[in-house]
């Protein structure tokens, strides 16, 4: 999965874990690698012999009420009882991916996260192994993740914010 701001695409590298960011200037100018960073701070040993997998990548539009850009990556097989993390980063520097927050979700094998509502202010995240779905709010200019609402479905693994 990938998403774009301006010249920049930042693609979420399934199987090792990472997260990749390119420039892509104007043509015939060529594409050039700027960043690759892990989509967790620590992993509780090595993310291909736990099975962990990121999954979902978002950059939602910033707005009035969300004006720094804030990349949302979804990581899935987290052994941890807290469930899996949310990891949050500041792309505000197109040279720089920076972590600033990992949000426990409570989720088992999250996998399919949307934003929706006014500005983008909530994000709905399933887990396909439990308990179900999630909403949380975003919080601190999008910094941080607050759950707000919850619901035991069967393995949710996408969302169509109507």
């Amino acid at each position: 999965a990938h998403v774009s701001s301006d010249d920049m695409l930042y693609t979420v590298l399934e199987l090792t874990s990472e997260i990749s960011a390119h420039h892509f200037p104007p043509s015939p100018a060529e594409s050039t690698l700027v960043a690759t960073v892990p989509t967790m701070s620590k992993f509780p040993g090595r993310p291909e012999e736990l099975g962990m997998l990121a999954a979902e990548i978002l950059l939602p539009t910033p707005s009035d009420a969300f004006p720094a850009p804030y990349l949302y990556v979804s990581n899935r097989n987290d052994p941890s009882p807290e469930g899996d993390i949310i990891s949050i980063y500041s792309v505000a520097d197109p040279a720089k991916i920076e972590l600033v927050a990992e949000v426990r979700s409570g989720l088992k094998h999250l996998r399919g996260m949307v934003f929706g509502g006014s500005d983008d202010r909530y994000l709905i995240a399933g887990g396909v192994h439990g308990p179900g779905v999630k909403v949380f709010e975003r919080t601190d200019g999008g910094k941080g993740l607050r759950e707000v609402a919850s619901i035991d479905l069967p393995a949710p693994t996408g969302f169509l914010w109507g």
